[in-house]
């Protein structure tokens, strides 16, 4: 078959990182198409409001990884003017307000005061947590590919392993085993990364816990919105979308991927690069049976996938909130019980859009193990009435003043409030419908058997010039685990040579 068409590089899927990674290409000056992302958008319609499935927490704005990454894409101020400024998290325990600040001092007498106790074996626990939150640091900062490439990536991730505690060491070992403080420290990755709680380890832990110590950023608009900004980036470079177009196969020649079959129309697209930005498990199956000598053996092994983030959009009036709540809540119900389901879930309160101030976004989110999910969704429309009952304790008035209560995933209709009145006509039908509800975001279980514990499926497939970038990359490291992940694809790509076509003018 004739290729229709060549690119430079070529990112099938919509997850976060390939988008990314297609914008700062696209940037530097190669010719980018982006397709298959229909499935992966992040606003969904709840009977005529457009809602984000999800909030987009970035990373503290000032750390190395994410300044590069927006002032690459030249919208380092555009992310800071709309992006609110969460200076802490608070966690709730019952009746308790626990606060994670960075004043060490506090925290203690707070966690003392909440959970009892020793106040110097808590200290020495936050300082061992803490210390091990930093070490990684250094590494996410620099300039190579994670999960690392090559010998001398992996080199230096040997050289951080030696510094990491030893399997089965424990942080924080001056703690009982039932001491609710490991639950408190556990929340943030619980509820953060890409892993199951279970399956979390300690560095990926500590690391949650450093973040949420510090000042976080909500992106106006959530995922959503933030999704929409990266597409705008990639078009104002030059790169080309091209919606309802799905990929089917990828084309591999002599070992090495040269392009992409889509329908509905049979095409083929051709490529020097190719970034698959989805799940390895469709990855596979678009191999099929190319090129079974390379791919049988080198194939990338996806991530077992146990739990789904199961998420809830709200839009709720100004009065039901209490003066004063954060942008970031955990709440746990019995820290002896995991961290799933109900039993923890974490609210991002958003802030209004300028032209409607009187609606302020919300977004609940807690995992669900994945066979309950696999059965279909009716679990998960059980689980949604648990959830708001958990959420109506923490905001007592919600109920007064919600607009529209939503969630993607579930199948049931948008629920309207007193303040949302009658639903209003849609406009226009949505570019995409699916035929079912969309299956939640997957939590993995922890695939490093050694220290360095946020780390998955690395970039490289087997394949030539076939890379893998999404969530399966770093899962340990949740939303700042794609944006380091997909700075280290760009730079795989923009390291090999491209050749060009040369487009010569006739003048007359």
């Amino acid at each position: 078959m004739v290729d229709t068409n060549f690119y430079d590089v070529v990112v099938c899927g919509g997850e976060l990182g390939g988008l990314i990674a297609a914008a700062l290409l696209a940037r530097r000056g190669f010719r980018v198409l982006l397709l298959g992302y229909d499935t992966e958008q992040a606003a969904f319609d709840a009977g005529g409001i457009s809602l984000s499935r999800a909030p987009a927490l970035l990373p503290p704005l000032d750390d190395p990884q994410s300044a590069r990454l927006f002032k690459e894409l030249d919208c380092a101020s555009l992310v800071k003017r709309r992006a609110t400024l969460s200076p802490l998290v608070r966690i709730v325990l019952g009746k308790h307000r626990i606060d994670l600040t960075a004043d060490a001092g506090a925290l203690k007498r707070d966690l003392a005061g909440a959970l009892g106790g020793s106040e110097t074996q808590m200290a020495v626990a936050l300082e061992r947590i803490g210390s091990l939150g930093r070490i990684a640091e250094p590494l996410l900062a620099t300039a190579m590919t994670l999960p690392p490439h090559g010998f001398w990536e992996r080199r230096e991730v040997g050289r951080l392993q030696s510094l990491l505690p030893r399997a089965g060491d424990d942080p924080l070992a001056p703690l009982a085993a039932d001491h609710p403080l490991r639950a408190l420290a556990a929340a943030p990755a619980a509820l953060g990364t890409g892993l199951i709680p279970s399956d979390i380890g300690g560095l990926a832990e500590a690391r949650a816990f450093a973040l949420a110590r510090r000042e976080a950023h909500v992106f106006d608009g959530g995922l959503a919105a933030f999704q929409e900004l990266l597409q705008q980036r990639l078009e104002t470079f030059g790169g080309d979308r091209r919606p309802r177009v799905e990929p089917v196969g990828v084309v591999v020649r002599r070992g090495r991927a040269v392009g992409v079959r889509v329908r509905p129309r049979d095409e083929t697209i051709g490529c020097h690069w190719l970034i698959w930005a989805s799940a390895s498990a469709s990855l596979r199956a678009a191999l099929g049976g190319s090129a079974p000598q390379v791919v049988s053996r080198k194939r990338p092994s996806a991530l077992r996938i146990a739990g789904y983030r199961y998420g809830l959009s709200l839009l709720v009036g100004p009065g039901a909130l209490p003066a004063g709540s954060p942008s970031r809540m955990l709440a746990i119900g019995d820290p002896a019980r995991p961290l799933l389901e109900d039993n923890a879930i974490a609210v991002t309160v958003g802030q209004p859009a300028p032209r409607d101030p009187g609606r302020i976004p919300i977004w609940v989110e807690c995992g669900v193990s994945a066979h309950l999910v696999d059965a279909g969704p009716s679990y998960l429309r059980a689980l949604r009435g648990r959830v708001v009952h958990t959420l109506a304790q923490i905001y007592p008035e919600l109920e007064r003043h919600l607009i529209v209560r939503a969630s993607p995933y579930d199948g049931l209709p948008p629920e309207r409030g007193v303040e949302g009145g009658a639903a209003p006509a849609p406009k226009s039908p949505p570019a995409f419908v699916p035929a079912a509800p969309p299956t939640p975001p997957p939590l993995y279980a922890r695939a490093a058997s050694g220290p360095f514990d946020v780390v998955g499926t690395p970039h490289a497939t087997g394949i030539k010039n076939l890379l893998l970038v999404g969530r399966e990359n770093l899962p340990g490291l949740g939303l700042e685990g794609e944006l380091v992940a997909s700075w280290g694809a760009a730079r795989l790509v923009g390291g090999g040579p491209v050749r060009r076509l040369r487009r010569r003018t006739l003048l007359s």
